[in-house]
């Protein structure tokens, strides 16, 4: 059993559900899971584990007893996956997760929850380290104080689709997922957008405590195109998406 120094712990609120997507990588998530109860104590847990395969689960249900272990004999991949979730979700808030992220600190839980209190335009708060994001768009954003923490408020013009949600480590109310639900009618980035053409921000809470380890042990998901490889493949993509944004096309991709 693993021991953690209860003085480093934040306590979960009990209107947050901590939500995990995870796809098989059983290293990835210990990490993620043993990294992030070392700082965070409490709390209601449900994973949806998206590889359809039974001794993962058992394995998952006898390595976290107290979670609720979602899954199926079909591969949902990440959107659909996040229905599975948040449609069991019975608190106010949702803390979303995927399974390749460390931390090296607690959550702000109060000062994120006073922030979402306080701003309705504020749909996302992401705990991600703020080192991680690109300095232009760092540049597109404003900074703010409250309940002794720090933000940086993405503008709605930092990128034609992100910052507004993401499926990243942070916080979103139940209320705004039923507004649009189902999220598996679109992909990640045109959820973040549908978010963004209702004027809906996102915030990062400063410095953030979470880091992303999954580099190169991407999952296929079964709904959505590959990835674009090559530069031609980049710049073409970038253009359909400029397309679709300006109401010109009616697919991205």
């Amino acid at each position: 059993m693993i021991e953690f120094d209860t003085a480093l712990q934040a306590t979960i609120p009990p209107n947050v559900t901590v939500c995990i997507t995870s796809c098989a990588r059983l290293d990835l998530l210990s990490k993620t899971l043993d990294t992030f109860r070392r700082y965070n104590r409490g709390g209601k847990f449900l994973i949806s584990e998206d590889s359809c395969d039974p001794v993962v689960v058992e394995k998952l249900r006898q390595s976290y007893p107290g979670m609720t272990i979602l899954w199926g004999s079909e591969r949902l991949g990440i959107m659909r996956s996040i229905d599975r979730l948040y449609l069991n979700v019975e608190t106010e808030i949702i803390f979303h997760l995927e399974d390749d992220w460390e931390f090296s600190g607690a959550v702000d839980w109060n000062a994120a929850l006073a922030l979402l209190n306080a701003r309705p335009d504020i749909v996302n708060i992401c705990v991600r380290a703020i080192s991680e994001m690109k300095e232009k768009y760092l540049n597109r954003s404003e900074a703010l104080s409250t309940a002794g923490a720090s933000f940086r408020i993405m503008h709605l013009d930092a990128h034609p689709e992100y910052y507004s949600w993401s499926p990243n480590p942070g916080f979103l109310r139940r209320t705004t997922y039923d507004q649009f639900a189902p999220f598996s009618r679109v992909n990640p980035d045109q959820m973040s957008g549908l978010m963004k053409k209702a004027q809906l921000r996102q915030a990062f809470l400063l410095p953030g405590v979470a880091h992303h380890i999954g580099y190169g042990r991407n999952v296929t998901d079964p709904t959505m195109p590959p990835r674009p490889k090559s530069k031609p493949e980049k710049w073409r993509r970038a253009i359909r998406k400029k397309l679709y944004y300006a109401g010109l096309r009616r697919n991205p991709f």
